[in-house]
Formats: C-alpha cells, sequence, structure tokens
C-alpha cells in the first residue's frame, strides 16, 4: 500500500478497485448515489480500464463518462424530458469533478473542468424544480465567496439553516450530494458555500487564498445567512468535513452566533496527516529533516495533489515544504478547546487510521456539550467523511441537530 493508506484505508466498505487513492475517490463518486450524483454502474464503468496510479488514465476515462452523461442530460432537455435532463445533468457533474480531481495545477484542463461540474450542476439543479440560489457571499476588498442557498419548497419561514463547508478538495457543487440534499429533505436550509482556498473560491479568483483566521471568514457568512428572512437565528449550525474537520473549530472558538458545530472528523492540526501523505516518515519531524523535497513520494496521486493544487490554493507555491508545513501549523487548533462552547458532533471512522488519534485526544479537552459517533467497518461508513455510507452519516449529523434545536426552542 501507498503511504496515503495510512488516511484513506483500505477496508470492507470500500470498493478495493485500487490500492491508491483513486479507490477513496471512487467511492466518493459512488457515494454521491445516495443523493442522486451519480450512479453506481456509470462509475464502475468509467474506471473498468484504468490501472492504479496512472492520472492520465483516470482523467480520461471519468472525461468521457462525463461527456456522454452530459450530452444524454442536453438531448433529454431539448426533448422536454426535464426529469431526466436534470438526474442526467447532476451525475454529469459528479464526473466531471472526479475528472478533474487529480490533474496537475499546470494542466490546461483543471478549471475547464472545474467549470463543467458547476454548469452540469446549476442546470441540474434548475431542472429539478428544487428553490435554490446561486449565492456571491460579500467579503473583503470588493471580492465574495461563491455557495448556494437550498430550501425547502414551500412559504417562505425561519428555518432551521445548515452552513456546510468541505476541505482542501471539495467544491460547493459537490456538497449538495454530501448533505445539501439530506438537510433540505428535513426541512433545513442548506447552504453551501466555499471559503478562501477551497477549489471553487479559488479557481474563481487566485487571490482567495486558505488563511488560518477562519472566524473572520465564516463571519461575513453569518452576516449573509443572519440577513435572510428565512433563517432562524437560534437554529443555526456549521458543518465541515475533512480539512473542514479543523475550519469548523477554529471558526466557531470565536464565531458564537453559531448555534452548533458538526466535524468529520476533528482534525487539530494539519501536519501529522499531511505529512504522512506526502511520504514523510510516522513520527518524523519535518523540521529536522533534511532535503524535503528529495524524500517527498511523488508516486502517491495524493502528494501530488497536496504538493501542487493544494499548495497553490495555500499560498504557498514558491516556498520550500518546510515553509509550507509551518504555514499549516498555523491553522492547528491547540489551546482553542475552551473557547468551542456551542454543542459539537464528532463523527469519525474505522477507516481514516491516523487520523483518530489526534482527534480523540482533542475531543477529550472539550468541555462543550459533545458527542462522538466512530463508524464501525462493519456499518459500510468507516471511510474518511463516510463518503462510502453518504446516507448513514447524514442520519447522524441531523438526528444531532434535530435534538439540539429541540432542546433550545
Amino acid at each position: 500500500m501507498m503511504a496515503e493508506t495510512t488516511v484513506f484505508m483500505s477496508t470492507a466498505g470500500m470498493p478495493g478497485r485500487f490500492a491508491s487513492n483513486f479507490d477513496f475517490q471512487l467511492a466518493n463518486a459512488l457515494g454521491s448515489a445516495d443523493n442522486g450524483g451519480s450512479a453506481t454502474g456509470e462509475c464502475y464503468a468509467a474506471v473498468s480500464k484504468v490501472e492504479d496510479g496512472d492520472l492520465d488514465g483516470w482523467h480520461d476515462a471519468w472525461t468521457e463518462t462525463a461527456r456522454r452523461v452530459e450530452d444524454l442530460a442536453s438531448a433529454c432537455r431539448d426533448a422536454g424530458h426535464l426529469v431526466s435532463a436534470s438526474e442526467a445533468f447532476m451525475r454529469a457533474s459528479t464526473y466531471w469533478r472526479s475528472a478533474g480531481f487529480f490533474l496537475e495545477r499546470t494542466d490546461e484542463g483543471r478549471i475547464p473542468a472545474w467549470n463543467k461540474n458547476r454548469s452540469c450542476f446549476r442546470a441540474g439543479l434548475a431542472l429539478s424544480g428544487i428553490p435554490f440560489e446561486t449565492v456571491e457571499v460579500p467579503y473583503e476588498n470588493g471580492k465574495s465567496l461563491p455557495g448556494y442557498f437550498v430550501t425547502p419548497s414551500g412559504p417562505v419561514q425561519p428555518r432551521a439553516t445548515a452552513i456546510i463547508i468541505g476541505g482542501g478538495d471539495m467544491t460547493a457543487e459537490e456538497l449538495y450530494f454530501f448533505t445539501g440534499a439530506a438537510a433540505v429533505r428535513r426541512g433545513y436550509n442548506a447552504f453551501l458555500v466555499e471559503l478562501p482556498g477551497q477549489r471553487g473560491a479559488y479557481y474563481s479568483d487566485p487571490d482567495l487564498t486558505f488563511r488560518p483566521d477562519i472566524h473572520v471568514q465564516m463571519g461575513y457568512i453569518v452576516d449573509y445567512a443572519l440577513a435572510r428572512a428565512d433563517v432562524d437565528p437560534e437554529r443555526l449550525s456549521l458543518t465541515g468535513y475533512s480539512m473542514g474537520g479543523l475550519f469548523v473549530p477554529r471558526a466557531v472558538a470565536f464565531e458564537k452566533r453559531i448555534k452548533a458545530a458538526v466535524t468529520s472528523s476533528l482534525t487539530p492540526s494539519f501536519v501529522p496527516s499531511i505529512s504522512s501523505l506526502i511520504g514523510l516518515k510516522a513520527g518524523e519531524s519535518y523540521a529536522e529533516a533534511d532535503d524535503l523535497e528529495s524524500r517527498v513520494d511523488l508516486s502517491s496521486p495524493m502528494a501530488r495533489l497536496l504538493l501542487g493544487d493544494v499548495r497553490e490554493r495555500f499560498g504557498m507555491l514558491d516556498r520550500s515544504i518546510k515553509e509550507y508545513l509551518d504555514y499549516l501549523g498555523e491553522f492547528d487548533l491547540w489551546g482553542l478547546e475552551d473557547k468551542i462552547t456551542c454543542p459539537l458532533l464528532n463523527i469519525g471512522g474505522a477507516g481514516e487510521g491516523d487520523m483518530s488519534g489526534d482527534s480523540g485526544k482533542f475531543y477529550e479537552r472539550l468541555s462543550c456539550d459533545k458527542r462522538h459517533r466512530f463508524i464501525q467497518e462493519r456499518e459500510g461508513g468507516e471511510a474518511h467523511c463516510a463518503v462510502n455510507n453518504r446516507s448513514l452519516a447524514n442520519q447522524i449529523e441531523f438526528d444531532f441537530l434535530d435534538e439540539v434545536f429541540a432542546r433550545s426552542s
């Protein structure tokens, strides 16, 4: 197994098609089917001839599938079959995301693949009849943060609202299939939004890179939400996945207008997992290591992503790996435990490997109303962020929020 399996493990609920992070990304695409974002057969057909680690083969296979399904969607729309068109556009959105996921930062196809992910999603959602708004949250220096505000059908009235963010590689469009659709089915507003540095925000405006003052960034998002007549200020939650498991605690430590938080999973520091994913030895101090540039494992698709596209979006492309890791350390949660006061649910899984250790240590130090749900391998949702069982994860997340908001009403 490659080094990346210390975080993205091969467990019973995973496809088992690849040894590398290809398998996790396949599981992610498959998991979108729970909320209409893919079809199992299309996903397996897409990767049927892809060799593990062949980045070009991965891109080409998913691109062919995305184009075919998008063409199907367009044909259905032109023929007046609007439900079929909506469903196909939504699936095509996921396939375009998969096609572009591992593209090098210098690849001319990187931004077009993301644009296709976005345009297909918007076309599909518009045809679905589900009420939604494309949002540009007013931000600093005249800039904005992209997102979607999706609501249940019915009269405008104050509702529980779930602000939902991803991590280092998720898009606002993907978040709909991850959690947004499940939120709306339960009567919540789903506010899907991207922070500076996340793909949609950065690809739209390269000045928007990741920075550690998450509560400042989240303040603009909360301002926007609370200015709406359809948001109940006492039932406002924040959910974050992967790197979002660090962004959420950093935000709620200072942004007290958020009344409940969900992390999947708690990530007190980016440094240990990213060090592992780029091929450094477990327990090795990167600060004492010589010539990190020559020691990283660039045969790993995830290492190439973290040292290329993700590193660029942290604004550290022209810095050494040591400087990059130093900057990631500025995002650490250690020392903020007592500042987190809203109810918090943490979801972990047996397939997250080394990530669960520090997550557990940080969780134990929290003094707020807290709950932890560890998904076992036998439950088939044990992967990182429960990508292989979003239905189970959605049930855990929203049952918790329902209970928190019922107590406060």
